[in-house]
């Protein structure tokens, strides 16, 4: 079974005057440690303002880039996560774009309008609440907004959602045909010391894709983020400790399934539950949804744990909008 960690940034926007970009910037406001193995893929996203000292360099994560280039970021995330890193991946907005539009989009739900103008960076962004489907451009603008609640917590929480339904969408049988070739298209753009061979050996195992996303525990000091060794071992623990043979206690977490498959899976995922010896959660009902994922905020530990029973991807969250610790959100892709 293939296994590799590796950091993944993606490159701001240079601007050389009022509305005017010139290309990619020095600092990578997004930022992610992945570990894959075989069809198993950890993703946590390392808030920019994390503070990080290197030889050579101290201050912001996100500006590390620009100083030591994509080895030192490299250095940077295995310093703050505490894990090593492989390999180093950098990409463009530009290229985020290009890889949402080769799978059709994605769609997403929103609580509230977005409204947001930038006139200097000649960024837009107006969408409505409720359902909205997002091409390339348009998720690249979702990913950046930070209007809301949380600021870039929020952001990196929209940017895991759409890497998710993105790699969703590509291990659906309609997109394997294209997915060496467009790899093979996409990576002598990128900025990487992964090989190409090395990836495509990953490319079966997207079939049985099982994805855990969430963002590393940080506390503010001054104008930095910072993280307590004590908080990054739980973390840790939670996130990457759970289904490895070892017994987990049974997480005393308010549970709740929504149901958006349209073929009343609620109930049934509701009595599995049940005869695994778990309480049994509630039922709720909600909008068609395309993607099934578990939903957790401050309780890591159980949504790790359940969404290990119900075999769906976790998606750890700044803020849910239920009265619940965890959500198991059922979407159409469990009865395609």
């Amino acid at each position: 079974m293939p296994e590799l960690s590796l950091v993944v940034g993606a490159r701001d926007v240079e601007y050389c005057g009022p509305a005017t970009p010139c290309g990619p910037g020095r600092r990578t406001d997004t930022i992610f440690f992945v570990r894959a193995a075989g069809s198993r893929v950890w993703a946590v996203a390392v808030p920019r303002d994390t503070r990080v000292e290197l030889p050579g360099y101290k201050g912001k994560i996100n500006a590390v880039y620009g100083f030591l280039g994509p080895e030192g970021l490299a250095r940077a995330v295995e310093r703050v996560v505490g894990l090593r890193v492989d390999h180093h991946l950098v990409f463009t907005l530009d290229q985020v774009a290009r890889l949402v539009d080769a799978v059709g989009g994605v769609d997403v739900v929103l609580p509230a309008p977005m409204d947001y103008d930038d006139n200097a960076a000649n960024l837009h962004i107006h969408f409505p609440a409720g359902r909205v489907h997002l091409g390339g451009a348009d998720a690249v603008r979702y990913m950046r907004f930070r209007g809301w609640v949380g600021s870039d917590l929020g952001r990196l929480d929209r940017i895991k959602e759409v890497l998710l339904k993105v790699a969703k969408k590509a291990a659906s049988p309609e997109y394997w045909p294209r997915l060496p070739g467009l790899l093979r298209s996409l990576w002598g753009e990128l900025e990487t010391d992964l090989p190409v061979e090395q990836a495509l050996v990953f490319l079966p195992y997207l079939k049985g894709l099982s994805l855990k996303t969430a963002t590393l525990p940080v506390i503010e000091d001054g104008p930095y983020l910072v993280v307590r060794p004590e908080d990054r071992a739980r973390f840790l623990k939670a996130f990457f400790g759970v289904g490895l043979g070892q017994a987990v206690p049974v997480p005393k977490a308010r549970v709740l399934i929504l149901d958006g498959s349209g073929a009343g899976l609620g109930e049934r995922y509701a009595e599995g539950l049940a005869r695994l010896g778990l309480p049994r959660p509630r039922v709720l009902s909600g909008r068609p949804r395309e993607v099934s994922e578990v939903l957790a905020s401050g309780d890591l530990e159980a949504g790790s744990f359940y969404a290990e029973a119900v075999h769906l991807p976790l998606v750890a969250k700044f803020r849910l909008y239920a009265r619940a610790d965890v959500v198991i959100a059922l979407g159409r892709d469990l009865v395609q």
